[in-house]
């Protein structure tokens, strides 16, 4: 998919925060040394903001309504200030939502145009619902013009979502879209060369659809499918772009109960949207997983829970599933892509080379929890080691080749192993300091 990235003014990642904060304890329990970091906070370096940034944020806090509150929409967990050139005249403008609370409508959105060295309102417009969604601003209108594409909801899972495109001409806010979902997508879902907007539609036990629309005189839909299951908890996932060598899709990851998924493939031909995978046990596992690129093919694949070799017949609680992920072949089968286990707590994870598909596996003497031995199947080799330790036991045992990945609640995880690739959250650099590698963790 060829989308145009959103140009934001400031992100404050609090979220970074607090891993740098919490990894800087672990280091300080790990050493022994209570005064490593007397004050980590005061010691924080902040980012420091733009003369630009500086006063774009001033001018937002002096125009927005006295006792309004800054939001952010949910798809975006780092920026609620958007800046864009919207209306195509090379003149920024700034789009920020707000809400009042206990008034009547309680979402508003505001646009601000730069003016030179300052920042002057151009208009307010009323939200729907009580919850921001999201924020998109892409052109899918097709007039070479950004739009503001902005979902609301009331909250309440079981309630449809209300989806609102709007167009900016300088001077005025036209709505050209409104519509229902559960989950929508932006892309070119039949391969045209413009922007259609895909929504999927769910109501619990009744039905579930996924319906394409794309801008001609005018938002037309392009093709309805109703013949997806409806008797399913939600769709926790979806993800548009290629779904085989040139083919566009859309991957929708369903959740059938509370724990188990499933997931289904789509594709538009001809304009007329077809269902390829999904509906059956194949693509059904016990946890829920996120469908994506995992290989950087430019492919989405579609994850699966496997037993390792020798565990076919052991209690399902305990065994440690390798995730495999498979893409559609482009007819009516799924093809082998990438292995991975993955932590059922999803604290870290490993990459295996597809070429040990079928042969490595974990010695059944393993324990989760405890400790993991990554072995090759037909010779016993130990390619790798996971282990849970104490910290009395990780003093003793750290200088014996184990690399410090992360902590439980009393626990310090261990690694050992002969891997090129291990993963804790993100490809991590095993040449960097440990404060700094693990400062990485999400």
């Amino acid at each position: 998919m060829n989308f145009e990235p959103r140009k934001r003014v400031m992100k404050l990642n609090l979220r970074g925060l607090r891993h740098l904060l919490g990894w800087a304890a672990v280091v300080s329990v790990l050493s022994g040394c209570t005064s490593f970091i007397s004050d980590p906070v005061s010691r924080m370096t902040y980012p420091k903001l733009s003369e630009d940034q500086a006063t774009l944020i001033a001018a937002i806090n002096t125009l927005k309504p006295a006792g309004s509150l800054l939001i952010r929409p949910i798809n975006d967990d780092d920026s609620s200030i958007f800046t864009e050139d919207l209306n195509d005249d090379g003149v920024r403008e700034t789009i920020v939502f707000y809400e009042t609370p206990g008034e009547a409508v309680q979402i508003h959105g505001m646009i601000l145009e730069n003016q030179g060295s300052s920042w002057v309102k151009k208009l307010v417009f009323d939200g729907e619902g009580t919850v921001l969604e999201s924020v998109d601003l892409k052109d899918v209108t097709n007039d070479g013009k950004v739009d503001i594409v902005a979902g609301f909801s009331r909250g309440d899972e079981g309630l449809q979502k209300g989806l609102v495109v709007y167009s900016y001409s300088g001077s005025s806010l036209g709505e050209v879209l409104q519509l229902s979902y559960t989950k929508y997508v932006i892309g070119d879902l039949n391969g045209d060369g413009t922007q259609d907007i895909t929504a999927v539609s769910l109501k619990r036990n009744e039905i579930a659809t996924i319906t394409t629309y794309q801008y001609e005189d005018g938002f037309q839909q392009l093709d309805k499918l109703d013949t997806l299951d409806p008797y399913i908890n939600n769709y926790y996932n979806i993800v548009a772009g290629k779904v085989a060598e040139d083919k566009e899709g859309i991957v929708l990851d369903a959740a059938v109960n509370s724990q188990s998924a499933t997931s289904y493939i789509v594709v538009m031909e001809n304009n007329k949207l077809r269902l390829v995978v999904g509906g059956n046990d194949r693509t059904f596992r016990d946890r829920r997983i996120l469908s994506e690129d995992i290989d950087d093919d430019g492919i989405i694949e579609i994850g699966i829970l496997e037993a390792p070799k020798g565990w076919e017949y052991f209690d399902p609680n305990t065994i440690p599933y390798f995730t495999s992920y498979y893409k559609w072949d482009g007819t009516t089968g799924l093809s082998f892509a990438k292995q991975q286990y993955r932590d059922p707590s999803d604290r870290f994870f490993i990459d295996f080379p597809p070429e040990w598909y079928g042969k490595v596996t974990v010695d059944t003497k393993s324990i989760q929890e405890k400790y993991l031995e990554f072995i090759m199947s037909d010779t016993g080799e130990t390619v790798a080691e996971v282990s849970f330790f104490s910290l009395t036991e990780w003093d003793r045992v750290k200088d014996e080749g184990w690399e410090l990945w992360g902590r439980t609640t009393d626990k310090i995880i261990g690694y050992r192993g002969k891997l090129e690739q291990t993963i804790t959250g993100e490809k991590i650099d095993k040449n960097a300091p440990p404060m700094e590698r693990k400062g990485k963790d999400e």
